[in-house]
């Protein structure tokens, strides 16, 4: 517990510093126990995967007057939160960033599309506290190969 304080389980037995945790399962009695944990731990984040679309997206109060329209709503949603998933991963974050983070981090900073000499530029309304961390994310971002520099899921304000 000294290393990790978050950590999950319970005192079941009286071992200073350590919890624990148990599992009743109907895999087989010969499964290694960190091939269970393993198998269950990959399963344990369903409900908030089912729950982020619902509240990103205010999914539950959506409710057109036509089916179809309700069903392509759904599946917009659904491809919008893959395609965050994808962000994520292409960028290398290894802490899970909801849809309302990612929109006040990099989706509502203000920016300008010119044309100088031809040539397309996005002028990005930047902080110069975050200026940093925004070259590292275009630089990850428009990288033709997947390398393993990942970029900080947020700026690290310099104070």
């Amino acid at each position: 517990m000294a290393k990790r304080p978050d950590a999950g389980g319970k005192k079941l037995i009286d071992v200073p510093g350590y919890v624990s945790q148990a599992l009743v399962t109907s895999l087989p009695p010969r499964a290694p126990p960190l091939a269970v944990w393993r198998y269950y731990h990959g399963r344990a984040d369903c409900e908030n995967v089912i729950k982020e679309p619902q509240q990103g997206f205010a999914l539950t109060t959506l409710c057109p007057r036509s089916f179809w329209a309700t069903e392509a709503a759904l599946a917009l949603a659904t491809l919008t939160y893959n395609l965050t998933v994808l962000f994520q991963r292409h960028l290398g974050w290894q802490t899970k960033v909801t849809i309302h983070s990612l929109r006040f981090r990099l989706f509502i900073t203000p920016d300008l599309i010119a044309h100088p000499a031809g040539k397309t530029t996005i002028k990005l309304a930047v902080p110069p506290r975050e200026r940093d961390w925004w070259s590292r994310l275009w630089d990850k971002i428009l990288a033709p190969f997947p390398n393993c520099n990942a970029v900080e899921n947020r700026p690290a304000f310099a104070h």
